[in-house]
């Protein structure tokens, strides 16, 4: 409400961060109070407020390492900022092959949902790997667009399962519709989303 609002005006709030596991973990890690004992479970449930792209890189190696910031990155999956910075869509980084393999980019292309569970105010940040990508978009198609139905109006479970590209086991985030909202519960989350609540807060 307005007093958190006010309580909180003039500070730089940022989301608790969800990332997908590597190795085929199937359990998400969910910040707590105490950053040194998180909560672990198999799958989140919730509305998706609000979702876009974004990238980033990396020196090579160093993407999975909590501790090292990317060298360049986009919050919109258009304009990079650091080195090299400027339009992805121009980038050589931004280009299948300019990994250390030769195959894959070197700037990760991911998509950021912001995620409010029940009873909470402030959404989880979920960021989705490449290989997650694909499967989020067919289940917004199949779940939201087709139905012409915005994201924030239906229930939805994300999970994760194990997935192996012939070298390595690596987890893809799963999406299921749980229920649809209606009535006055779908008038509340509306009311919630459309505030921009997300767009003003700081990653």
């Amino acid at each position: 409400g307005e007093d958190f609002t006010e309580d909180y005006e003039g500070l730089n709030l940022t989301f608790p961060r969800v990332k997908i596991p590597g190795g085929g973990n199937l359990m998400f890690e969910l910040p707590g109070d105490d950053p040194e004992n998180p909560s672990y479970v198999r799958t989140i449930e919730g509305v998706i407020l609000y979702n876009h792209a974004a990238c980033a890189y990396w020196p090579e190696g160093s993407e999975y390492d909590e501790n090292v910031s990317p060298l360049c990155s986009s919050v919109d999956g258009k304009t990079g900022f650091g080195a090299p910075g400027g339009a992805c869509a121009v980038c050589a980084l931004n280009k299948f092959g300019s990994d250390e393999k030769g195959k894959g980019k070197a700037c990760k292309n991911m998509r950021d949902i912001y995620l409010l569970r029940s009873g909470e105010y402030m959404p989880l940040l979920i960021s989705l790997p490449p290989t997650s990508i694909k499967p989020f978009k067919e289940f917004l198609n199949r779940a939201f667009v087709y139905r012409r139905r915005a994201t924030y109006g239906s229930l939805v479970q994300i999970s994760l399962k194990k997935e192996n590209n012939g070298s390595n086991d690596y987890s893809v985030a799963t999406f299921r519709l749980v229920r649809d909202f209606q009535g006055e519960e779908l008038a509340q989350i509306r009311a919630y989303a459309v505030t921009d609540a997300v767009k003003n807060v700081t990653c």
